[in-house]
This record gives structure tokens, C-alpha cells and sequence, in this order.
């Protein structure tokens, strides 16, 4: 099966207050499909939530925790796991996420551009 990570993203702009978003990473060959969530995975459960496709990130992100290039802020693993894809189109992917913090049902559903509706249905610690 394939693997996934979520990851903490902590952001610190200049003369800004720290900016907090969860990197939702999918592993599809040599890349990580990346949605960035406003909510952390705990928040997820039975409830949708609007989140941004972003461009596809390096494998190495699999794994790494730290701060990242040019000061954009640092990185912290929240969970991670293997995935199953139930379906995966271009406007829709439907999934089981079998992880060390989360398991459960996870479906992105496109609604315009790089915006999509989340919604997970599963348990997370």
C-alpha cells in the first residue's frame, strides 16, 4: 500500500503571528500529492472541511521533521501510515488511511480550482 504523512507546518512571517496549517502528503509514484488543511487531524472526524491542493512535494518529506529552506517556517510529522485507494479520479479521491494516529475513511472532492471539500470519517488520537 501506498504511505501518507501529515504534517504540522508552522509558519513565522515578519511582523505576522505564527501561522499553523496540516500538509496532508499521498504518495503517487516519485511524488507526494499535497492538500494543505486549516485543522489539525483531531479536528477531522465527521466533519468537512475546505482545503487547498498545492503543489506535489519530494518524497523526502515522508519522513522529514525540521525547519525548512528560506525561512518558511518548520516541519513536524502528526501521523503517518499507508493508505488504500478506494477511488482516485481527477475531481475525486476516496481512501483509507491505516496510520499510527489516524485510521479511517478520507475523501477530497474537488470544488473549484485548487480548492476541495474534505471529509473523514475514522478515529484519530
Amino acid at each position: 500500500m501506498p504511505e501518507f504523512v501529515i504534517q504540522q507546518h508552522q509558519q513565522q512571517l515578519q511582523q505576522q503571528p505564527q501561522l499553523i496549517h496540516w500538509d496532508l502528503m499521498l504518495r503517487t509514484g516519485s511524488v507526494l500529492a499535497t492538500w494543505q488543511i486549516p485543522e489539525p487531524p483531531q479536528n477531522w472526524p465527521k466533519k468537512t472541511i475546505t482545503c487547498t491542493r498545492i503543489f506535489d512535494h519530494h518524497l523526502k518529506y515522508l519522513t522529514y521533521q525540521g525547519p525548512l529552506s528560506d525561512n518558511r517556517g518548520h516541519v513536524k510529522i502528526a501521523a503517518a501510515g499507508q493508505y488504500h485507494p478506494l477511488q482516485i479520479t481527477e475531481n475525486l479521491w476516496q481512501l483509507t488511511l491505516t496510520g499510527d494516529n489516524i485510521n479511517g475513511k478520507l475523501t477530497l472532492q474537488l470544488l473549484k480550482l485548487d480548492q476541495w471539500k474534505m471529509t473523514f470519517n475514522g478515529e484519530t488520537k
